[in-house]
């Protein structure tokens, strides 16, 4: 069994580590890397459904979402890169909020009290979700003599690796990641915000009423 999901965990970051960049709207990899610490994958990866909670106990799903541009922020509590990186995310979410930018603050490692207590006590400028009753949870494994980590379903399917703390995901209207950064990505950044720009203007598309 064990190895058995070790090789379907295997097979997945195969996929996902391709580091060969493309950017939309006019922006080039080497703008993102190199500046900003936002990796763009050669095409959208379509996600599966991820069924989480929020720190009131509300039941959410990523589907209740489609339409917007969502970041999928991993954090914990113990986490010092993750309070440096809460300012930028504060000031994306005051600035395209507005414009269908959604944050989710997903912390799948933390009691669901904990988190609660401490989104509360800091006043987190995001959404803050666990995993709730979905099953979801946070998978270490030992690839290649590396710890890596994936959130994983109660099938225990891996469904997006989160090597570290804050790891965030970049997913379009529809529901497909488009980028990812490991680590503090430089939000207030010409590209990074001309990269949610885009996306944020894509949204017309996914909005439209189809024919």
């Amino acid at each position: 069994m064990k190895s058995a999901i070790q090789s379907s965990m295997f097979r997945f970051l195969s996929a996902l580590v391709f580091f060969i960049l493309a950017a939309p709207a006019g922006l080039s990899a080497a703008d993102l890397v190199g500046s900003a610490n936002i990796f763009m994958y050669p095409r959208p990866l379509p996600l599966s459904d991820l069924a989480l909670k929020t720190a009131s106990g509300q039941n959410i799903s990523l589907s209740d979402y489609r339409g917007k541009v969502v970041l999928l922020h991993f954090w914990s509590i113990q986490c010092p890169a993750c309070k440096i990186e809460e300012p930028l995310l504060e000031n994306l979410k005051r600035n395209f909020g507005p414009s269908g930018l959604e944050i989710l603050g997903v912390n799948l490692v933390d009691s669901p009290q904990a988190i609660m207590n401490h989104a509360a006590a800091n006043r987190m400028p995001f959404s803050v979700v666990a995993g709730g009753g979905g099953g979801l949870a946070l998978k270490v494994v030992n690839l290649n003599g590396k710890n890596t980590a994936f959130v994983v379903n109660p099938k225990q399917e891996a469904i997006l690796e989160v090597p570290g703390f804050p790891t965030t995901y970049i997913v379009d209207c529809r529901g497909s990641a488009v980028g990812y950064s490991i680590g503090v990505a430089r939000w207030d950044n010409m590209a990074a915000v001309g990269l949610l720009q885009g996306l944020i203007s894509d949204r017309k598309t996914c909005l439209a009423p189809k024919s």
